[in-house]
C-alpha cells in the first residue's frame, strides 16, 4: 500500500524473504478498508514523500511501525 511505503515498508521485498508474512499484508489491507480517515490519509500521503512513522489515525500504525524497524 501507499502508506507502506511512505513508512519505509517494502511488501514486496518482505514476502519474497518471508512468504509466511502474506497473512500480515491481507490483514493490513482489509484493516485499511475500514478506515474512516480516507480524506485525512489521502491529504497525508500527498504531502509526505516519505515519513518515520504513519500518523497516529492509521490503523495499519502499529503494524507498519513493526515492520518498518525490521
Amino acid at each position: 500500500s501507499t502508506m507502506s511505503g511512505k513508512v519505509g515498508v517494502n511488501w514486496g521485498e518482505l514476502l519474497s524473504d518471508k512468504p509466511d508474512m502474506i497473512v500480515k499484508y491481507r490483514s493490513a489491507v482489509m484493516t485499511c478498508t475500514h478506515c474512516q480517515a480516507v480524506g485525512d490519509c489521502k491529504g497525508w500521503l500527498a504531502e509526505h514523500d516519505n515519513a518515520p512513522e504513519a500518523p497516529e489515525y492509521c490503523l495499519n500504525r502499529e503494524l507498519l511501525g513493526k515492520l518498518a524497524a525490521c
